[in-house]
């Protein structure tokens, strides 16, 4: 028996390198478990409850039509806050049918939303798409009887690119190089009274930031919407962000984003509104990652996280 053993042993140490001994076939590992919920899909129709007027034109440019779509409750009354909503996409890419799950969500609660597009930066540069979302407001103020808004009660949220828009369209409404418009809309006011910026920056000219715009060049987006490197124009990048136009006529300020994109984002805009005595707060919404609004359950989250700054500050 010894000497059985003892040759065994021989002939396995003897096996040349890669070739192994056949064993029985294991059970396949477990996966490990994870908190993170299977992807469904979001609603993309309007329920009974909300009317949406689709495609409305609120601008021309050399460049294209402006539109926005408008979801409203069919009860409501005639003096109902308002929302105008701004997609993401680097400046570079997007459209407003990619917020219409949130345009339908934030409808439900009562307000009537201007789901707009603007000018992305292969179209027209910077401030093409601030010019925009200012006109919008403006649209959507000239014609609060018609969708049955209380011009005094107007908000704006936006996610990414579109936070840092409505970050702009909060701190400067009335900065000239942002004003454009034709015939009496020039004179109707582009100010909202509150606004949510979600995982959107509010100084272009953070170190971290600049980090990223110096190692990816040209090929950052940043650079192919301003015109410009950082290095080569810092002022641009300066006016560009929105701590730079921040005053104390600026409305209330929410940040929303996800614990697991960059919540520190959000610090120096905070720390300005703060400085100033603007009303901020920030919301950090649990295993989420960047774009979680358009994934459930965070969609909601920040749903009802917005609605609650809404009914807080739109008043």
């Amino acid at each position: 028996m010894l000497r059985f053993t003892f040759l065994s042993l021989l002939l396995l140490l003897a096996l040349p390198v890669g070739v192994s001994v056949a064993q029985s076939p294991k059970a396949p590992a477990k996966k490990p478990a994870t908190s993170a919920p299977k992807r469904e899909p979001l609603r993309s129709t309007p329920p009974d409850t909300i009317q949406a007027e689709l495609d409305i034109t609120y601008g021309k440019t050399p460049e294209q039509e402006l539109k926005l779509d408008i979801y409203r409750p069919k009860v409501g009354g005639d003096k109902m806050p308002a929302c105008v909503l701004v997609h993401g996409g680097g400046w570079m890419k997007g459209d407003k049918e990619k917020f219409r799950p949130l345009a339908i969500s934030l409808a439900e609660k009562g307000y009537v939303v201007a789901n707009i597009e603007y000018r992305l930066g292969d179209v027209a540069k910077y401030p093409a798409a601030v010019q925009d979302c200012n006109l919008a407001v403006r649209f959507v103020r000239a014609n609060a009887s018609r969708f049955g808004i209380d011009p005094n009660r107007i908000g704006a949220w936006g996610g990414s690119a579109g936070g840092h828009l409505v970050g702009l369209m909060a701190a400067a409404p009335a900065h000239e190089k942002y004003l454009t418009g034709t015939g009496d809309l020039r004179d109707v006011s582009a100010a909202v009274q509150a606004s949510c910026i979600m995982a959107g920056p509010t100084d272009l000219t953070m170190e971290t930031f600049v980090e990223a715009l110096r190692r990816a060049k040209e090929k950052s987006n940043s650079f192919q919407w301003l015109g410009r490197l950082y290095d080569d124009a810092p002022d641009l990048y300066r006016e560009a962000s929105p701590i730079t136009h921040f005053s104390k006529s600026t409305g209330p300020v929410l940040f929303l984003t996800g614990d697991l994109d960059n919540p520190e984002r959000d610090a120096p805009g905070m720390a300005k509104l703060k400085e100033l005595g603007v009303p901020t707060n920030q919301v950090i919404v649990k295993d989420a990652k960047h774009g979680c609004w358009m994934q459930k359950p965070w969609h909601e989250q920040c749903v009802d996280a917005v609605d609650a700054w809404f009914k807080e500050h739109l008043k």
